[in-house]
């Protein structure tokens, strides 16, 4: 797989080098301290995957990728990671997040699961959040199963019935169930709604109330 690298930290940029080189699962083909000013090599670099460290910054950092027709499937790299930026990176058109204090192995899971064509988004930290929170509100649903929420946040993070049933080892025909329920129970109608009801839950749930589902997104809808 050809992998490139975007990041301000020349030590961050060497460090995944030195390990991708290691492991042998990428060959860089390209680096670069700025997006902006990289996107001309990233395009003719034939890289398939692409790592950018937003170095503290957040997402506001980013262009919304999905205006950009990047050929690589984006990844995120943060030095701490936020649940309330879920749904915003979702909406960027990035296909995972991760922490630059992760362990190699889950490094490595992640940028397989990526290159297999499924989003990384940590959402079982979120679920942990959700189902295991000591003060429920009125606001979530409490009706819904764990393995409902289990569904819901993959739904959220942008799995296919086909991947979820695959993460969740069910059949399909049990994830289209799984899913008519929630939309039965949370009112809605489709995955977009899906996604903004996930992310409001977990927003409310971490006491970021006042944030909207648009400031969340990056953009109107």
């Amino acid at each position: 797989m050809k992998l490139g690298i975007i990041s301000p930290r020349l030590l961050i940029r060497r460090a995944l080098s030195a390990f991708l080189a290691s492991t042998g699962a990428a060959l860089v083909v390209v680096e670069g301290s700025n997006l902006h000013d990289s996107l001309d090599e990233v395009r003719h670099s034939q890289a398939e995957m692409l790592i950018v460290d937003v170095c503290g910054r957040g997402l506001e950092s980013l262009p919304d990728l999905t205006h950009l027709n990047l050929a690589p499937r984006v990844v995120v790299l943060m030095d701490d990671l936020d649940s309330a930026f879920y749904a915003r990176a979702f909406q960027l058109g990035i296909w995972g997040c991760l922490s630059t204090k992760q362990s190699p192995t889950v490094f490595q899971k992640a940028l397989n699961s990526v290159a297999r064509g499924e989003r990384w988004m940590p959402q079982q930290v979120v679920l942990k959040e959700l189902i295991g929170a000591r003060k429920p509100t009125k606001e979530v649903p409490e009706e819904l199963s764990p393995r409902e929420w289990e569904v819901l946040g993959l739904m959220a993070n942008g799995f296919r019935n086909k991947e979820i049933s695959a993460r969740l080892n069910i059949c399909e025909e049990t994830t289209k169930s799984h899913v008519k329920s929630i939309y039965r129970k949370l009112k809605i109608k489709g995955r977009r709604d899906a996604m903004f009801r996930y992310f409001e839950f977990v927003r409310r749930m971490s006491g970021k109330e006042d944030t909207s589902p648009e400031e969340m997104s990056g953009r109107q809808v």
